[in-house]
């Protein structure tokens, strides 16, 4: 499982293989930030292998939040303060093609069973 990044300024949530199979640095992670200056909540769920963040966006930002669960091993290289935006023109891309093939799909098959009453 690759690393996801969802992200609102004061909320922010990632998901990441490190935190479902070493809970021990998932937990590393949330004391790390639990003591972080501008943080007002953290959650972490091993189950689902993420963790949620809520804090100050005036205090803090997601880089710095990132960079405190890289430094505790969390998180690796892969996951980046500017991630979360670069993909998106990418993703918007993907669902409108994605869109678009479903919907030529769907007519064709309308107009296929139509044709064949």
């Amino acid at each position: 499982m690759s690393n996801y990044l969802h992200h609102v300024p004061g909320r922010l949530r990632i998901r990441s293989s490190s935190f479902r199979c070493d809970p021990i640095s998932a937990r590393q992670a949330e004391d790390q930030l639990r003591l972080t200056e501008g943080v007002r909540e953290v959650r972490v769920n091993p189950r689902a292998g993420s963790i949620t963040v809520h804090y100050d966006p005036e205090r803090l930002t997601r880089a710095q939040i990132l960079e405190r669960l890289e430094r505790v091993g969390c998180l690796g290289a892969a996951v980046h303060a500017d991630q979360g935006n670069a993909r998106i023109p990418e993703l918007i891309g993907k669902a409108l093609v994605g869109a678009v093939v479903k919907n030529a799909v769907e007519r064709s098959a309308l107009r296929l069973v139509s044709v064949l009453i």
